[in-house]
């Protein structure tokens, strides 16, 4: 019997949640802080970061103002 993926177990999504908070934290910025800079709310924020639910808009908003390439998200996956 094949398991179910979905985005909450696929481990690409949970490498990039990981990776997306630990950058956050390094950082030194709270949710807050970075849904703030990027418009978006911190819910969205969470999500991302707990779920790897994102739109790949997101992702792109994220890697700007993390100022890292975009490819770099996806560099271990």
């Amino acid at each position: 019997m094949a398991t179910e993926h979905t985005y909450k177990t696929d481990e690409r999504h949970i490498h990039l949640s990981t990776f997306l908070r630990e950058l956050r934290i390094n950082s030194g910025y709270t949710q807050e802080m970075v849904a703030k800079e990027i418009n978006l709310s911190r819910t969205s924020i969470s999500r991302i970061e707990r779920m790897g639910f994102f739109r790949i808009q997101h992702l792109y908003l994220l890697a700007d103002f993390y100022e890292i390439p975009v490819t770099e998200l996806f560099a271990e996956i």
